[in-house]
């Protein structure tokens, strides 16, 4: 039995409000409702269209398409697309969202890690991610690492993440398996253990939530979740945001990060602001300007 992933309103576009703040403490992971409008979706949308003719162009390896064998439709994601289409860096540097969702980390400094762009096409019903931490997989030590997962299409229950309640705090960071079978990071972590196969454990409670476009799940970096194929006739997209607030440092970790990337001129244990993790906010600051407005046309 799959249980509910406890949402809240934001009291504001630019707080996320007490009472989600606390939920996100315990569970580890929360659903905000109605983050965007129609207009920043439709910001979005003109960041992946202009993904598809980009990939369509280029051999980035950020760029990634996956088909099963007798799957009807493909597994699409990419990384790091803010510095490519301008789309994306409207939505991280123009928009309410850093304020929102760095409300939830009580964070004096806000940085941004990275973007993640993830579409299934309808009948992708083999690719299933499987049980994983986020962390396992990251340059960084901490323990405010948010993913902050938006909904870009109607999600119902059956195709949407799944998550161990309190297993950001139940569970050490476990090692960082590949979703390709039979393959490993370089230089992975040995002695970490694999992530448990909680499909199959009977004191676990997994929650899960049916989403609506701009509705957003927020979850801690060391959450372990999963997600089903998408078994429907109808796309499901979703574009995530990872922030870091005060307590994360840089890890020179021997595997090959994911994403790929570790910064510019970081030294083990130390900020990890740079080029490529800007700091977003600091000191507790708010962008007053950024709220639910009608953005720019200028996305490209």
């Amino acid at each position: 039995m799959i249980n509910i992933v406890r949402d809240f309103q934001p009291e504001t576009m630019l707080y996320a409000g007490a009472k989600a703040i606390t939920a996100y403490k315990k569970d580890g992971v929360i659903c905000l409702r109605n983050v965007f409008n129609e207009d920043w979706l439709d910001t979005i949308e003109t960041g992946i269209d202009q993904y598809f003719i980009n990939r369509e162009s280029s051999n980035d390896a950020a760029n990634v398409q996956v088909k099963h064998k007798n799957d009807k439709g493909s597994f699409h994601y990419a990384t790091l697309m803010w510095k490519q289409i301008g789309a994306f860096r409207q939505i991280i540097f123009e928009s309410h969202a850093p304020d929102l969702f760095g409300s939830i980390l009580e964070t004096q400094r806000l940085n941004l890690y990275y973007d993640f762009l993830l579409i299934k096409e309808p009948g992708c019903k083999k690719a299933i991610t499987p049980w994983h931490q986020d962390h396992s997989y990251y340059c960084l030590n901490g323990h405010q690492i948010i993913n902050c997962w938006i909904a870009l299409d109607t999600i119902p229950l059956e195709t949407s993440l799944r998550f161990v309640k309190g297993s950001h705090v139940d569970y050490p960071v476990h090692k960082a398996i590949h979703f390709a079978p039979g393959e490993e990071y370089n230089g992975v972590i040995k002695d970490r253990l694999l992530p448990p196969d909680f499909d199959n454990l009977p004191d676990v409670e997994i929650i899960a939530c049916e989403l609506n476009p701009g509705d957003a799940l927020v979850w801690n970096s060391r959450m372990f979740h999963s997600a089903p194929g998408n078994t429907l006739d109808q796309r499901r997209a979703a574009l995530s945001l990872n922030f870091c607030g005060d307590d994360v440092t840089y890890f020179d970790i021997a595997q090959n990060p994911d994403p790929p990337i570790r910064g510019e001129n970081l030294v083990d244990g130390g900020n990890i602001t740079c080029e490529s993790f800007p700091l977003l906010r600091q000191e507790g600051s708010l962008k007053n300007t950024a709220v639910q407005k009608k953005p720019t046309n200028n996305c490209r």
